[in-house]
């Protein structure tokens, strides 16, 4: 019976003593972590990432270690307010000690670090030395790191420039051609039967203009044997002014018909006066 009570009695102290033991190993699990603790970016890209304590139920008054980068360019480090940074991290010496004034039994962030992302693939921040510091004994050492993704940076998007076609100039069509043919305007069906016909001023008779018209330009070539510039402008011409030109073009002969009188009132006169004579005698 009393053997009894006494293998009782030592399992139980066994038990509590287990108890104990694994109460303690939980307590003492503080670490630190990083936040974000993943993140996708791209080349070249500058993000901010923090660096905290987590206490996992201690009371902790100091944490130390050194900050480690791979693939991220350390631009900055802050040290966040209200601690005491008795060895202060920089990009150069990452290293850190930093005290908690009158300790913390919450979590914290101790620092925050600006990174850039340096080349396509994975990139991390880590640290490495951790020690946490409790109540005058070590809580931790344990340090989560951050991961993250680095892409390339995609390509603008161009938009193709568009080369304008040029505008096509359709050519005239003529309706025949037309001429001068003894100071009169004639139409012709070719070019060559204008010329067989002796026509002068010969030009295409497009079919914007009537076909019996003509146009200031033909007037002025005829008249003055010189072609007008393209800077000219064209008007249609009235009939009125077509019979003019028509009628300065052909030659007088009232002269003629005047000789031709004078001459026959001569001979009449010359006749009388012969018939008179001859009476006499």
């Amino acid at each position: 019976m009393k053997n009894t009570k006494t293998k009782i009695i030592l399992s139980a102290i066994i038990f509590l003593s287990v108890i104990g033991i694994v109460g303690t190993a939980i307590a003492a699990g503080a670490s630190l972590y990083v936040s974000p603790a993943s993140l996708t970016k791209v080349v070249g890209d500058t993000f901010n990432v923090s660096v905290g304590v987590n206490v996992s139920g201690n009371k902790v008054f100091a944490v130390e270690g050194t900050l480690v980068f791979n693939n991220l360019s350390c631009q900055s480090i802050t040290v966040a307010d209200g601690l005491m940074a008795q060895s202060a991290p920089t990009c150069s010496n990452p290293h850190f000690l930093i005290g908690i004034p009158n300790g913390t039994i919450a979590d914290k962030v101790l620092l925050t670090t600006s990174v850039r992302s340096e080349s396509v693939g994975a990139a991390s921040i880590n640290s490495t030395g951790v020690d946490i510091v409790g109540e005058g004994v070590s809580v931790g050492s344990a340090s989560m790191s951050g991961n993250y993704t680095i892409n390339a940076v995609p390509k603008p998007k161009t938009t193709p420039t568009l080369t304008p076609k040029p505008k096509s100039t359709a050519p005239q069509t003529s309706n025949g051609f037309i001429g001068y043919v003894n100071g009169d305007i004639q139409t012709f069906p070719t070019q060559e039967a204008a010329q067989r016909a002796g026509a002068t001023g010969i030009e295409p008779n497009y079919q914007k203009y009537p076909a019996v018209a003509t146009s200031t330009q033909s007037v002025v070539q005829e008249a003055t044997n010189t072609p007008l510039t393209q800077q000219e402008v064209v008007q249609p011409v009235s009939n009125t002014q077509i019979a003019a030109v028509a009628e300065s073009g052909s030659p007088s002969y009232a002269w003629l018909w005047m000789v031709l009188i004078i001459i026959v009132l001569a001979l009449i006169g010359w006749w009388m006066y012969s018939r008179k004579t001859d009476s006499k005698y």
